[in-house]
């Protein structure tokens, strides 16, 4: 049985796709098995992945119907052999020594996850451009407590999680189009028994190729809204006390806000009214959240939000 697993989704990315298996095949630690999971891709991808497959047995091939990026990552969860599973999107590559490191992290047998640093990558002129950006390892604490959860990368690929621990707190993707590992981002870091940190970036994260959700500078997508909801649940399903869970919601709540003034103009409209119904349901449910004290309006700015937040979060902490 392979020492690690990786899952590749796949879904139309002919030309980012080499690179990205050849970044896998290269390792310094080989007892791997790269589960390659095609989403119903109508390029070349597929053709793309039989190729590898023919060259290295470590290559598993599932051919589903497309059912979007959580969709692809529960199916190939279904064939993990390894002690240990790393995700890695399809557009993006990794350094030869991921997997080696981050063993290397978790030689305690109490941890549960290991997080590694990345570079963002951007595509400028036909040219690649790699910078040290958000998810440096630099700026990841070297050790984890609730309150600095934030300041861990919020997605599946910057970690390495052990198979059995997943499997045993039941941990799973959101099921929406976009923002699907916040859920499985928060549930992993509140669950795992030990988080350990590798100081080095070993992922390659490409940030703004064409058709990419992080290329598009008007938000189309209500994922922060649902992302409360679902993150809600889990906390109540966690028995997380009152103040953490205003700790964590805030955030997507800021979010949700934040992507409002951002909103396409089509959906601007329905935008609005998803926000104000989940402020209704905060303020219902956790009365002593900021987001009473919020005045959230049409046409808001970004600057107007971020300005009206902090007054909130000021007039909460004097009534308290």
């Amino acid at each position: 049985m392979p020492e690690v697993s990786i899952i590749v989704p796949v879904y139309n990315v002919e030309k980012y796709l080499p690179k990205c298996l050849d970044s896998l095949l290269g390792q310094t630690f080989n007892d791997i098995e790269i589960i390659c999971v095609d989403d119903g891709s109508t390029d070349n991808s597929g053709e793309i992945l039989g190729v590898y497959a023919q060259r290295d047995s470590r290559i598993k091939i599932v051919t589903k119907e497309n059912g979007g990026l959580f969709s692809a990552r529960h199916e190939g969860m279904k064939y993990i052999n390894g002690k240990y599973v790393i995700f890695v999107d399809s557009d993006d590559w990794v350094s030869e020594s991921l997997v080696e490191k981050s063993l290397e992290a978790a030689s305690d047998e109490n941890t549960d996850v290991v997080v590694f640093g990345a570079f963002s990558v951007r595509e400028k002129d036909g040219k690649t451009v790699c910078k040290r950006g958000g998810y440096d390892y630099a700026k990841i604490p070297e050790k984890f407590n609730r309150k600095n959860i934030f300041k861990y990368p919020p997605t599946a690929w910057s970690k390495m999680y052990r198979s059995e621990f997943i499997k045993r707190n039941n941990i799973r993707f959101q099921e929406i189009k976009n923002g699907e590992d916040q859920l499985f981002f928060i549930h992993a870091m509140l669950c795992a028994n030990k988080i350990k940190v590798v100081r080095e970036n070993l992922y390659y994260y490409i940030k703004s190729r064409a058709g990419a959700i992080t290329a598009v500078n008007k938000k189309t997508s209500l994922s922060p809204v649902y992302n409360v909801y679902e993150i809600d649940k889990l906390l109540d399903a966690l028995c997380i006390d009152e103040d953490y869970k205003i700790f964590i919601l805030g955030k997507y709540f800021t979010k949700s806000l934040t992507w409002y003034t951002k909103a396409r103009e089509d959906i601007s409209e329905q935008f609005y009214n998803k926000v104000a119904e989940l402020q209704k349901y905060l303020k219902e449910k956790y009365p002593h959240g900021w987001w009473t004290n919020f005045k959230f309006n049409r046409g808001m700015s970004y600057f107007a939000v971020k300005v009206n937040i902090f007054w909130a979060r000021l007039s909460g902490v004097r009534n308290g």
